[in-house]
């Protein structure tokens, strides 16, 4: 589902340049009434610092709450705030897209230096290692993110050039970027896709997301 060569225009948006923190995302569900997922585990001093740490990328059970944090996000801020199309996060990873095999600063994976040494086994905070020439970090290696787009594994064959933005409807939702559980030469390349479903059994800390906002103006 993505080896299929096309040509893509994208308008002019602007792309956070971390994920989204456990934090901010805390701050939501506070903002919102809602009680703190995992609240127990988040007692269990031996986890604290390895799951619940601040500055680890938001674990999100769902797509709409990825998508419901950056509507919030838009609310407070004034700006048309949302999740990126994948084109969108893509052509970011690609750094403005270029033929990049990898979303490093280099394009290649030096361990310990822009992406994970083996082994790690879990998230680690949103600006550990360098970002890419855009200045945007860990696109991949820490958690996976959530876009807006539907998946169907034939889009890319009719996708239009200008601004797309993906199927109208489908089943499941994408994720872009390798996650720390992945293997990073077989999945980390800035082309691949991952379709899942919008809806998870709990907060997984492989799944998180960032915001974009849709507008042509500079900021």
């Amino acid at each position: 589902d993505d080896d299929f060569v096309h040509p893509v225009k994208l308008s002019s948006y602007s792309f956070s340049k971390y994920q989204t923190t456990l934090a901010d995302f805390d701050l939501f569900f506070i903002a919102q009434g809602k009680p703190l997922f995992d609240a127990e585990d988040r007692k269990r001093e031996e986890l604290q610092e390895k799951y619940f740490s601040p500055n680890l990328p938001a674990p999100v059970k769902s797509w709409q709450e990825a998508k419901d944090y950056c509507g919030w996000l838009g609310k407070l801020s004034g700006y048309p705030v949302d999740l990126p199309t994948e084109a969108q996060w893509e052509y970011a990873a690609r750094n403005r897209g270029q033929y990049v095999m990898f979303a490093t600063d280099n394009g290649s994976l030096d361990y310990g230096r822009n992406y994970p040494e083996p082994g790690i086994g879990r998230t680690f905070s949103v600006d550990r290692f360098v970002p890419n020439p855009l200045g945007i970090y860990n696109l991949t290696g820490n958690a996976t993110d959530w876009v807006n787009d539907w998946y169907d594994k034939e889009y890319y064959r009719v996708s239009p050039r200008i601004n797309p933005t993906g199927p109208n409807t489908g089943k499941l939702r994408i994720h872009r970027g390798s996650g720390y559980l992945e293997d990073p030469l077989l999945s980390s390349s800035t082309v691949r896709r991952w379709s899942d479903s919008p809806v998870k059994n709990g907060y997984f800390q492989g799944h998180s997301f960032r915001c974009a906002i849709q507008s042509n103006q500079p900021l």
